[in-house]
């Protein structure tokens, strides 16, 4: 999606992504590194320096994954880091799954992992830019 920040005059991208999901867990492949390649070309190819990216979704990864070394290289910042973002419908231990980053760390005027209300086992992740 792309949007214009009326106030700032710079288009805003949002690229929304479900990443691969692996039975045997969520650690780094040559599948995982193959989609991290394909989603910086696609960041890389969307904006214009001056654009604010976010890039947000389920991962499928955990926070330690090359795929956010990737997507630094191109100047997004994660703001989940290790945090929880499931809800009490996901029974696993590894809870690490959504994600949000930022082109633009100083655009963020608020970000929340919200718990409540509980619409899926995955957290809402609220941005206000």
């Amino acid at each position: 999606m792309n949007t214009v920040d009326r106030a700032d005059g710079r288009s805003v991208w949002v690229v929304q992504v479900h990443g691969l999901r692996d039975p045997a867990g969520k650690g780094d492949t040559p599948a995982r590194r193959r989609q991290a390649g394909r989603l910086a070309e696609l960041v890389r190819r969307i904006r214009d320096p001056r654009d604010l990216v976010v890039v947000c979704g389920g991962f499928n990864l955990l926070p330690d994954s090359e795929t956010f070394g990737v997507l630094a290289e191109l100047g997004l910042t994660d703001l989940v880091g290790t945090a929880d973002t499931r809800s009490s419908h996901y029974r696993r231990p590894v809870r690490h799954a959504s994600y949000l980053l930022v082109s633009d760390v100083a655009a963020v005027k608020r970000f929340e992992i919200l718990a409540e209300p509980e619409v899926s086992d995955h957290r809402a992740l609220i941005l206000d830019i």
